[in-house]
């Protein structure tokens, strides 16, 4: 009997022996399974805070039967930020693109600017130098008015000088007329104012200021200075003229106011009685 237990004793030790070490063996592996099943939930929660995932149940996670939906959320929560994430991706490219496109395009502006600045300055010395041109123009044309000024004043003075030798040679046409009207009387070539009777002429001009008239008739029909002539409109006596120089087919004649009984006027008929 106390040979059959000994063995069975043995047996026993040795079961007993297994499981203490097996028992050890568990105690490590489950302490090595609770520090990693920490860890995953601390990471877990980490996924969660950076995916900003408020739903996560952290006691979920400590139970095998919650576990699962929780983990489908979280997972439900992430591909949807990845796919958020994947259109900020792509949002971003293109913004790289259009902020590439712009930096290109504001480089051909500055470009553009550059040269336009460049014409600008250009424009501006060539405005510079049409001032000086226009400013140098003005000059000369301000002499230019001095000078017409000068000139201005030598033509008057011309024409007065003019006016007055036209006056003196009138003057002297009438003489030579009355002289060659004195030889004539004198030597019996011309005729007097007895052999015009019946002379006739009109008037061509009539200058009011001066008082005097210019006749169609002259030294071609026998006129001569000093000759009275009888000024006739129609029927009627309007005055008389002297005649004071006399050309050759025409004559000046002073309008004799105390004869004037009308103003002479130009087409009034002229006779010598």
């Amino acid at each position: 009997m106390g040979k059959a237990l000994k063995p069975l004793v043995i047996v026993l030790l040795l079961l007993g022996i297994v499981s203490l070490v097996l028992g050890s063996l568990l105690f490590s592996k489950r302490e090595i399974l609770k520090g990693r099943t920490l860890r995953h939930e601390e990471g877990l929660v980490q996924i969660a805070a950076k995916i900003h995932y408020e739903q996560l149940n952290v006691a979920a996670l400590k139970d095998y039967n919650l576990l699962q939906p929780e983990l489908d959320q979280l997972t439900v929560a992430a591909n949807n930020l990845y796919d958020d994430l994947q259109n900020t991706k792509a949002d971003l490219a293109a913004t790289k693109q259009k902020l590439a496109e712009t930096e290109q395009l504001l480089a051909d502006t500055r470009a553009e600017l550059e040269v336009a600045q460049n014409q600008i300055v250009q424009l501006n010395a060539t405005i510079e130098q049409k001032d000086a041109e226009i400013a140098q123009a003005n000059g000369r044309i301000d002499q230019l008015e001095q000078d017409k000024v000068g000139l201005q004043t030598q033509i008057d003075d011309l024409t007065t000088q003019l006016a007055t030798k036209e006056d003196e040679n009138l003057e002297l046409k009438s003489t030579v007329a009355t002289l060659e009207g004195i030889i004539d009387r004198e030597l019996g070539t011309g005729k007097g104012p007895a052999q015009l009777a019946g002379l006739t002429g009109r008037v061509l001009v009539v200058n009011p200021n001066w008082n005097f008239v210019v006749l169609d008739i002259g030294q071609t029909e026998g006129l001569v200075p000093n000759t009275e002539l009888h000024v006739h409109r129609a029927d009627q006596l309007v005055g008389k003229v002297r005649v004071s120089s006399v050309e050759e087919n025409t004559a000046i004649a002073d309008i004799v106011t105390d004869w004037e009984q009308k103003p002479v006027k130009e087409g009034d008929d002229v006779l010598i009685f």
